[in-house]
C-alpha cells in the first residue's frame, strides 16, 4: 500500500497526465508486440500510449526497450548523467 501511495503522490506532484487505453493505443500496442516480440504486453501498451500522445522521450529501467525506434528510449541510469 505504501508504494501505491508513493506512486500516486509522484503522479500528482509531477502533473503527469494519465490516459485511458483506447482502440488506437491497443492497435499500436499490437503492432509493437508483433515487431518487437520480446517486449512485454504492458511495455507495448506504455510505448503505444507514448507514441499516440506524441511523446519524444520514454524513460525506462528496461534496457531492452532501447531497441524501439519510434521514440527515444532513455534508461533512468542514462538520465542521471
Amino acid at each position: 500500500m505504501k508504494r501505491q501511495k508513493l506512486f500516486f503522490e509522484f503522479v500528482s506532484d509531477c502533473d503527469v497526465p494519465l490516459y485511458s487505453v483506447d482502440m488506437e493505443i491497443a492497435k499500436k500496442a499490437s503492432m509493437i508486440r508483433a515487431e518487437y516480440g520480446k517486449f512485454k504486453a504492458m511495455d507495448a501498451l506504455q510505448l503505444a500510449s507514448a507514441c499516440v500522445q506524441g511523446c519524444d522521450t520514454f524513460l525506462t529501467n528496461d534496457k531492452q526497450l532501447k531497441q524501439f525506434k519510434e521514440i527515444r528510449c532513455v534508461t533512468v541510469e542514462e538520465w542521471k548523467v
